[in-house]
């Protein structure tokens, strides 16, 4: 099977994980060594879709020591990678998970012009055979988005997990846009739509209005352990449906909606129905709790919730 899914990445972080009982500002606490590993939206995502069997190529900037450690150690893993290589370094993460996640992120890097347009050479060169593009995450300091914008994708599918500075790929048309429950609201201030979230029929007009003005074939809205929200727009008619994630014991949440992006674009690549990917999307992000890094989800655990799931979709239909 060839590569087919090109994800950007393009603000990786090398990713310090503290796991401790107990966490109370104002103390000193005596952490235990820290667990270290490559990490970032695109990272995460990429690792898991690869575990699902889904082979993607990973495009993103690198820069210092902590670039090459995050090569090194993707490489060692038998990720295909395309690293644009900066002057700066890759910024760190660090995350103390106690009763609640903290997280601890370091600014990223500052992209100059040259590296920029090594970037748009490095992706131009790179796209031929690739029909699924994925853009996750945030854009470092001074990306030149619109020279990305300009872009040329005819016959590219766009699937997106992030909310700033990504109107203008909106308004190309999008396969998917996933999205959290606060970029939503985010995305609808920014589009102008009225957020009456007294209604008991927000959900649908607000997303019904939102998918009249942008051409997003298929909308998903995440909201951690409540419920997953998906629409779409069929024959005028607006299809809704909604699905509660599985109750998991939580070790680790950071990268459960990249675990999420990752599920759906498996059950994408395998032509899964619309709720046949809902489900594996869902399963992955709740196994990836279970576990202190994404990459090390249990693949029969994602099979035993998949199937617990296809029975729990509720449908609005207007």
């Amino acid at each position: 099977m060839q590569n087919t899914t090109l994800i950007l990445g393009l603000n990786p972080t090398w990713q310090r994980l503290f796991i401790t009982e107990d966490l109370v500002l104002g103390k000193i606490h005596r952490l235990p060594k820290p667990v270290e590993f490559a990490s970032g939206k695109g990272i995460n995502c990429g690792r898991v879709l690869d575990l699902l069997g889904g082979k993607p190529i990973l495009l993103h900037f690198l820069g210092g020591a902590n670039g090459r450690f995050i090569f090194d150690e993707l490489a060692a893993a038998g990720l295909v990678q395309i690293p644009v290589w900066i002057q700066a370094n890759t910024r760190i993460s660090t995350t103390l998970v106690s009763e609640t996640t903290t997280e601890l992120i370091e600014p990223s890097p500052e992209i100059s012009p040259e590296e920029n347009a090594d970037f748009i050479k490095t992706l131009i060169e790179n796209w031929d055979g690739v029909d699924r593009i994925v853009i996750s995450g945030s854009f470092p300091l001074s990306f030149d988005t619109q020279a990305f914008f300009e872009t040329n994708l005819k016959d590219k599918r766009i699937f997106i997990d992030a909310v700033t500075d990504i109107e203008e790929w909106l308004e190309k048309g999008v396969e998917l846009l996933k999205i959290n429950s606060n970029e939503y609201f985010t995305l609808l201030k920014q589009m102008e739509i009225p957020q009456v979230t007294s209604s008991p029929k927000f959900w649908e007009i607000s997303a019904e209005a939102l998918l009249s003005k942008l051409p997003i074939r298929y909308l998903v809205v995440t909201d951690e352990e409540n419920l997953v929200r998906a629409f779409f727009i069929e024959e005028e008619k607006l299809h809704f449906a909604q699905l509660k994630p599985p109750t998991v014991s939580v070790l680790n949440s950071i990268g459960a909606g990249d675990s999420f992006l990752a599920g759906w674009l498996r059950g994408d690549g395998l032509q899964l129905s619309f709720e046949e990917k809902l489900c594996k999307a869902t399963a992955v992000a709740a196994a990836r709790c279970e576990v202190d890094r994404p990459w090390n989800i249990r693949l029969e655990r994602v099979l035993e919730l998949e199937s617990k799931l296809q029975t729990q979709i509720e449908w609005f239909n207007n």
